[in-house]
């Protein structure tokens, strides 16, 4: 990877082409964008508890990744004669620039049909990929005519499958099976095989052991190979070291006793009570950043490279570094996903936003979202949880987070962490107790109705029950009664130290 203040400098159109490293993007040309759909709830969908939950969903995120490399590669080989190489390529979604040709939208319609039927075949429609190509002749992306032939796409999935001139092909949307069940892996209805006491669908399978070498190792490319996991337009591609194209995908994973943790041993690591965090995390107002860039293509690439960095490689070095429990699920593009005990995770995504921020020039923010969930509660269920607490709270302040039923600016969470963690210690020293800890609850409830007599009963509480504990009186004065206290936040804070010692916050 580039050096992110050479990525920065391109994306603010400090550097221009040519340049060592950059690539090149010609004055005339055919512009080829592809796109993932359907990601987040393919990936989510092996069952918590399953043997081997946490290795399939460590391949089912690295599939998405090589997929998308391997569409790219797909359509450099259709415009080959043209000149077509990959642009850049980063999450689920690449661009790739070719020679003008005066067939260039048939390829692409035929390519589209094509992935549309092995898509359909393969996933079943979990997953689909768009495909929109422009031409242009001003040395420029052609941003508009993008956006507005992968707007229709998206309007009609895989219709190359499921269509047929202007008519429906009803037996393509009906599978049938012969002796299938219901695989305890995914959930889905599958032929199955026996593997010790569950009975798993062949992806399941090939997950798992994709998941095992994804553990042992990292840094790994595709090469073409006859028994390969991954399979697309009737060709197979194993992953090894060296392989070409590599994929960058983050690396980390927490170990138990020398093996993959499973999302028991994680929980066993959460403070107080044993509950793991479901954080999202994505960047905001990035269509508006890329539509500041006035189409300018070295600008485009800088911007995309610097944010698929952020959330592979500097994830990959922070959780290596610091948070060692907390299980990345995906990561690339402008957005992220981690599993965790629930503290680390809240941690976890402090620290990340002041990386972000040293990264990116403090001219980007990314709002992040959290859920928590039981050890064996289903992933997909709590990843939704986690992204409404995104879209819906967090988003719609930006820059924010929403967490413990709480949504704050970075800069009031960071505070309102460090004053839990203070609190939880006091509360664990049985200093403050959580009769106490709920009526400041209770209190903090009558502040968002506009009742204004909080503060004269927290006060009237503060004298009365905590006259014997000096301390734990002067920290609830400072931080919920002085001027510039953190009254507002006090439900986060209150519910981390009730978490943290084994109780329960109302209103999670």
């Amino acid at each position: 990877m580039l050096d992110p203040l050479i990525l920065r400098r391109a994306w603010q159109g400090e550097l221009s082409l040519p340049h060592p490293g950059f690539p090149d993007w010609p004055e005339k040309g055919f512009a080829i964008e592809g796109d993932f759909s359907g990601i987040q709830r393919f990936v989510m969908r092996p069952v918590p508890g399953a043997g081997g939950a946490a290795r399939r969903l460590r391949a089912r995120s690295f599939r998405v990744l090589a997929l998308t490399k391997l569409v790219a590669h797909c359509v450099e080989e259709a415009y080959a004669d043209v000149g077509a190489r990959v642009f850049y390529s980063a999450g689920g979604r690449f661009v790739v620039v070719a020679r003008t040709c005066s067939d260039g939208q048939a390829r692409l319609a035929a390519l589209q049909t094509a992935l549309d039927d092995d898509l359909l075949r393969e996933y079943r429609g979990e997953l689909t990929f768009h495909l929109a190509g422009a031409e242009f002749a001003d040395g420029r992306m052609p941003r508009s005519a993008l956006d507005e032939m992968l707007g229709r796409r998206k309007l009609m999935p895989l219709s190359g499958a499921l269509t047929s001139g202007a008519a429906w092909r009803p037996q393509r949307f009906l599978y049938t099976f012969q002796g299938g069940g219901r695989c305890d892996g995914c959930a889905g209805t599958e032929r199955l095989r026996a593997i010790g006491d569950e009975n798993l669908c062949h992806w399941c399978i090939t997950d798992r052991d994709l998941g095992s070498q994804l553990l042992r190792e990292a840094r790994l490319g595709l090469v073409e190979a006859a028994n390969g996991p991954l399979k697309l337009l009737g060709r197979r591609w194993a992953a090894i070291r060296g392989g070409n194209p590599e994929i960058s995908y983050i690396t980390h994973a927490p170990l138990h006793d020398r093996e993959l943790a499973t999302f028991e041993d994680l929980a066993a690591l959460a403070l107080g009570r044993q509950y793991l965090g479901f954080l999202r995390i994505d960047a905001d107002r990035i269509g508006a950043a890329f539509g500041q860039l006035d189409n300018q293509p070295i600008r485009v690439w800088g911007l995309s490279r610097l944010l698929d960095g952020c959330f592979t490689r500097t994830v990959d070095d922070l959780l290596s570094r610091q948070f060692p429990h907390v299980y990345p699920v995906y990561g690339g593009g402008d957005d992220l996903f981690v599993i965790g005990p629930w503290q680390d995770v809240l941690m976890f995504a402090s620290a990340l936003r002041r990386e972000f921020r040293a990264i990116t020039g403090d001219q980007l923010t990314f709002s992040a979202g959290v859920a928590l969930a039981k050890k064996k509660q289903h992933i997909l269920t709590k990843s939704d949880e986690a992204d409404h607490a995104l879209n819906t709270n967090a988003k719609s302040e930006r820059d924010s987070i929403h967490a413990l039923g709480a949504t704050m600016r970075w800069d009031k969470f960071e505070k309102a962490l460090e004053v839990g963690r203070t609190l939880a210690e006091l509360h664990g020293r049985q200093r403050i107790r959580s009769a106490i800890l709920h009526n400041i609850l209770e209190l903090h409830g009558r502040w968002k109705m506009k009742d204004a007599r909080w503060h004269s009963l927290l006060f009237y509480q503060v004298e009365r029950n905590l006259r014997e504990a000096s301390d734990a009186s002067e920290f609830v004065r400072r931080a919920f009664l002085s001027p510039d206290s953190l009254w507002p936040e006090a439900d986060f804070v209150v519910r981390y130290a009730l978490l943290a010692k084994g109780g329960e916050g109302r209103g999670d």
